[in-house]
């Protein structure tokens, strides 16, 4: 028996109305609560908020130490977002060209990505420890002890990227992996009937053919690398000397210890700017390309 309108109206809303409500108070709220608060002066040690205009932004912008965060974390993007494509899509192509591959294989190249941050921080912490980790024990073993991963500025941005590209590098292998299985073969048995070696087909077929799900995984995986937080804040808490101190961390600081609510709303909506100019760049330019 078919409802009247008015009531499958009204029981659509019944179902949908705790799902509205949760976005509501969860996401959309605090979303114009930051927003708000970035144009005023809002301190937790302060009673009295007022509104500042972009003043609060100003004041973030010509910070030296948002300068500097802003530099680390461009770094540790470009690095670990290029390397995690480059062993993902190697990873990717020897599977897709494997003739029998077992499921376990697949399982056990996820197991990172599965792994919570705060895990991977702590056992990476451990490992890269100077006095009992393994790695200086191999170090010491081929005669290069002493190696300071986790006090020496370099050394632990260079810690950092390797954490990050050890667990992301998965989801680069999944994602590129699904796209390499999905494309059509007859483009690359046309190729090898002509005499093109496997080079030739990767960078001149495949890759081509591969734009757009390249595209939407670097996309991706920028996003999500533009919000490390927990592993790093684990393995160096943005140290020594703020050599690690990603954007994340400063906001953290900003709103967290410093109590400056307004200067950490107001970098919060310059990372979520300068992320959507990134990706809309991306989208427009790489997939209208690629048609």
């Amino acid at each position: 028996m078919k409802l009247p309108r008015v009531r499958q109206n009204l029981l659509g809303a019944v179902f949908v109305g705790p799902a509205f409500c949760y976005i509501m108070l969860v996401v959309i709220y605090p979303l114009l609560y930051s927003l708000w608060a970035s144009f005023t002066n809002m301190r937790l040690t302060s009673p009295i908020t007022s509104f500042v205009g972009l003043d609060t932004y100003a004041q973030a912008l010509s910070s030296e130490i948002f300068q500097e965060s802003l530099i680390v974390t461009a770094v540790f993007l470009v690095c670990v977002v290029a390397l995690e494509f480059i062993l993902g899509f190697a990873l990717a192509y020897s599977f897709s060209r494997m003739t029998r591959t077992h499921p376990v294989m697949r399982s056990l190249l996820l197991l990172p990505v599965m792994a919570t941050p705060v895990s991977v921080g702590l056992v990476w912490k451990l490992m890269l420890n100077s006095e009992f980790g393994i790695l200086a024990g191999w170090g010491r073993a081929f005669g290069a002890s002493g190696i300071l991963w986790l006090s020496d500025p370099t050394l632990a941005l260079v810690s950092v990227v390797i954490m990050d590209v050890w667990q992301w590098t998965p989801f680069m292998f999944l994602i590129l992996l699904a796209g390499l299985e999905g494309l059509p073969k007859e483009p690359v048995e046309s190729a090898q009937v002509d005499g093109a070696n496997r080079w030739q087909i990767l960078l001149f077929i495949t890759l081509p053919m591969m734009r757009r799900i390249i595209v939407i995984a670097v996309v991706f995986r920028l996003m999500f690398a533009i919000a490390t937080f927990d592993t790093v804040y684990v393995l160096t808490k943005g140290g020594p000397a703020r050599a690690t101190d990603l954007i994340t961390l400063f906001i953290q600081r900003e709103g967290f210890v410093n109590l400056n609510i307004a200067s950490a709303s107001a970098v919060s909506f310059l990372v979520l700017i300068a992320v959507l100019v990134v990706t809309t760049i991306l989208f427009k330019r790489d997939l209208a390309d690629a048609k």
